[in-house]
């Protein structure tokens, strides 16, 4: 109790004066937003869109050069605008951005999970407003000033802020690119030891640590909760996690590039972050489809103005809730279910598994490869379908080959084969990887 005094009156303070940003004043207000009603946070929203609309035709010169009047009905200027894809983010970043220098700006990478990485910029005030909807969403699982957090990232090379922030936040930060059992069973014995109140990762790192405790018989590892991110929960994946680990889980979602979307609450909802962003569900031509019925995503941000994004693309589908109330007393609209990419799992002949985080940040480092399906033929053999503009050279094809190999410190056979199309799954998503040797890892 008194470190979660210390830390909200005291430390957060100081620490924002030392980082900038105006994080605490931010939690504060949105989560005060997150209390009006759905007629006021309508109303929040539009005039929050209006302004972002706004000034991204008069100050990026991508939008500029789109010659887009605006309409007083913010929705109506919304519909001016042509839909953003990733290539484009990628390609015309110079363009998308309104400030003339870079200096002062974070730059933020996306995944990579549709192809190359593109990279957002953002300043101190915009960051803080992403981070404090996180710790929002965080509140809703149980989350206290204080509390204790286990997270897994893809970068152990934390920056000066995150490291600053991991001391603040009592938050142990783990690997999350590769999982040997070995590993991870030392990871769970040290929870037995020193337990965290809350788990947060990525839900493939999630369940393979579940899906350990359990194979081991680790029955006394709990949190107070767990938090996924970054890829699609499956219902399998919840069952084992709450099994293990005797809490329930809180599924987040969002975009890496600082579009914090939507979360679930304590019945479940997953309530979208309309003070935040602005979320269209959309068909194949473009238009809005209605409750109940399955759409493509396209976001824009509320609150960057550095790069404005707007309805970007980000390759997911979703359906709209029919549900217009939650028990939970938020207002907040809601989504019915988030149909991201099936994560599924390869595994090594030395039983090391490699997950779809891994296979993207491999892949990362070679812009070349603009989107790809990696399957595992046999025990050790892997073939990488990849769309390219020309065919990867022997030396491209050795270094990739390599990457693996020194990440999993294991020998790989690796065929490459450059296609037109890669395989999709019934829900049309694309398969980031695909296991032909492992029914059940």
């Amino acid at each position: 109790m008194m470190y979660s005094f210390l830390l909200k009156n005291f430390l957060l303070p100081f620490g924002d004066k030392f980082l900038g940003g105006g994080l605490p004043k931010k939690i504060k207000e949105l989560q005060g937003l997150t209390r009006l009603s759905a007629v006021e946070l309508k109303s929040l929203q539009n005039q929050k869109l209006g302004k972002v609309l706004q000034y991204a035709i008069l100050h990026s010169p991508y939008y500029q050069a789109l010659d887009i009047s605006p309409s007083a009905d913010p929705e109506e200027f919304l519909s001016k605008f042509p839909i953003l894809d990733k290539q484009t983010v990628r390609d015309k970043i110079d363009q998308l951005i309104t400030k003339k220098s870079l200096d002062g700006l974070q730059a933020v990478m996306s995944s990579g999970s549709t192809g190359p990485p593109s990279k957002v910029y953002f300043n101190k005030e915009e960051m803080a407003a992403t981070r404090a909807v996180q710790l929002t969403w965080w509140s809703w699982a149980g989350y206290e000033y204080g509390n204790s957090i286990l997270q897994t990232g893809v970068n152990l090379n934390r920056s000066r802020e995150k490291r600053i922030k991991d001391i603040f936040f009592r938050t142990k930060y783990i690997e999350a690119l590769k999982h040997h059992e070995d590993e991870m069973l030392k990871e769970l014995h040290d929870l037995r030891k020193k337990p965290k109140d809350h788990y947060v990762a990525y839900a493939s790192s999630l369940y393979l640590f579940a899906k350990t405790a359990l194979d081991h018989g680790l029955s006394d590892i709990r949190f107070k909760s767990v938090i996924s991110l970054g890829e699609k929960l499956l219902p399998n994946f919840r069952e084992a996690i709450e099994q293990a680990f005797h809490c329930k889980v809180y599924d987040t979602y969002g975009s890496s590039e600082g579009l914090m979307v939507a979360s679930q609450c304590s019945h479940g909802s997953y309530h979208i972050m309309t003070p935040h962003v602005y979320l269209e569900v959309v068909d194949e031509n473009g238009n809005e489809v209605g409750p109940g019925e399955m759409g493509r995503v396209l976001l824009t941000g509320l609150d960057n103005y550095t790069t404005p994004l707007i309805r970007y693309e980000i390759g997911d589908l979703a359906i709209k809730s029919k549900k217009t109330t939650c028990d939970c007393g938020m207002e907040l609209p809601m989504l019915e279910e988030v149909l991201g990419r099936t994560t599924e799992f390869l595994k090594t002949p030395q039983n090391k598994y490699i997950t779809v985080q891994t296979v993207v940040r491999v892949l990362k480092f070679f812009p070349e490869v603009e989107q790809f399906t990696l399957i595992q033929k046999t025990e050790n053999s892997f073939q990488l379908q990849y769309i390219s503009k020309e065919q990867l050279d022997e030396c491209s094809q050795q270094k990739i080959k390599e990457s693996f190999e020194t990440l999993y410190k294991e020998s790989f056979l690796f065929d490459f084969q450059q296609v037109e199309l890669l395989p999709r799954s019934k829900s049309g998503k694309f398969q980031l990887i695909i296991n032909e040797v492992h029914e059940n890892v």
